[in-house]
């Protein structure tokens, strides 16, 4: 083989080299998503399918208001982290916050097919569930003393606060 024959195929190797690699780059798949950004933690896309599939927020008829549930866990944990420390919750509090769960999704056999569905462990279940109850025990320190009107109303502009700070849409 001549030298201008090697230049030739190694070139014509390059060429096709290099076309099988924009081919490769064409065809990338999105595994996953940042869809947002809360006090140093993202929310990735699916963390909003997780969410929604096993309704642990309060409102899943859409992505968004999905992810505006998430936003707020975060934001209202990050404050209770830096507020004086809650006692843990107790394993019958725990167990009653699975049975409130366990009805908004059909009834414990839906469990373990939706927990898979999700790619949840029956743990980080638990400890979301946890979380729950830190959440509600820190809102009742924080509110508990108005009534159920003045709560509501000072809960919503706490929130918005807290959302303004973290520069999230209101």
């Amino acid at each position: 083989m001549s030298s201008r024959q090697r230049i030739l195929c190694v070139s014509g190797l390059l060429f096709m080299l290099s076309g099988a690699s924009l081919t490769a780059s064409r065809t990338q798949v999105e595994l996953d998503r940042i869809v947002s950004r809360v006090e140093g933690r993202i929310v990735t896309q699916s963390d909003v399918r997780q969410a929604r599939i096993l309704k642990l927020v309060e409102d899943t008829s859409s992505d968004a208001a999905t992810l505006r549930g998430l936003e707020t866990r975060l934001l209202v944990l990050y404050e209770l982290n830096r507020a004086a420390p809650l006692p843990p919750p107790g394993t019958q509090e725990v167990d009653a916050r699975r049975g409130e769960w366990v009805a908004t999704i059909g009834g414990e056999g839906q469990v373990p097919g939706l927990l898979q569905q999700a790619g949840l462990s029956p743990a980080n279940l638990d400890n979301w569930l946890q979380d729950d109850l830190r959440i509600r025990a820190y809102l009742r320190r924080q509110f508990g003393m108005l009534g159920e009107t003045e709560r509501a109303q000072g809960m919503a502009e706490w929130l918005a606060r807290l959302r303004q700070r973290a520069d999230l849409p209101q």
